[in-house]
């Protein structure tokens, strides 16, 4: 592998972690959809933007420093699944308490279906990570794709341009961790197809 490759790959794992995707579904719901949600009040989307990021992002990365300082983790990479169980269980309560918030809020029961699947996403992750290193990335971008076909077909929407995007950032993620070491391919793919059922299946039922 060399170096540009490297590079390239690093800044597409940053660009889409996994703990961005909440938010990115929450954007491309509201700015490029062409739903309903497209035309909510401005306010009633920065209140949720601003939900989502406080909840997905802020408090999440808040606490890593402690992970560190107390050896709960090596770094902010979790290289290994037994690393992964107490940050995806603390997790998994601040995306609780997002979908808790946005229930309590007249938002479309949507946005809070589309918070639920994210949770529910974080949770499937925990239990797989008791037994196996599975992809979080590709989990996060599966969810997101997963997310956004159900909400196409839930609401008769064609939003086929988003979600084959959606399918080559799963691409160009996969490469990314793969050109790492992060993962095997099982993992990889794996992880995107329980992404993808796990967040497409809540928001069909939801």
């Amino acid at each position: 592998m060399t170096r540009m490759q490297r590079s390239v790959a690093k800044v597409i794992s940053i660009i889409l972690h996994p703990l961005f995707m909440p938010v990115y579904g929450v954007l491309l719901l509201f700015f490029i959809s062409g739903t309903f949600l497209s035309y909510l009040p401005g306010i009633v989307k920065r209140i949720v933007v601003i939900i989502v990021v406080v909840n997905t992002i802020i408090l999440p990365l808040s606490v890593v420093p402690f992970y560190i300082s107390q050896k709960i983790i090596k770094s902010i990479h979790m290289d290994t699944s037994r690393e992964r169980i107490i940050p995806l269980t603390i997790n998994s309560f601040f995306f609780y308490l997002g979908y808790y918030l946005l229930n309590r809020l007249q938002v479309p029961d949507l946005i809070k279906v589309y918070v639920l699947a994210s949770f529910s996403v974080v949770v499937v992750t925990l239990f797989v990570s008791l037994k196996w290193k599975i992809s979080i990335h590709m989990i996060g971008i599966g969810g997101l794709t997963g997310a956004i076909i159900s909400i196409s077909w839930h609401l008769g929407v064609d939003m086929k341009t988003v979600w084959m995007g959606l399918i080559l950032c799963s691409g160009l993620i996969g490469f990314a961790r793969l050109e790492l070491n992060k993962h095997t391919p099982a993992q990889v793919y794996s992880g995107f197809v329980i992404g993808l059922i796990v967040a497409g299946g809540v928001l069909l039922v939801g």
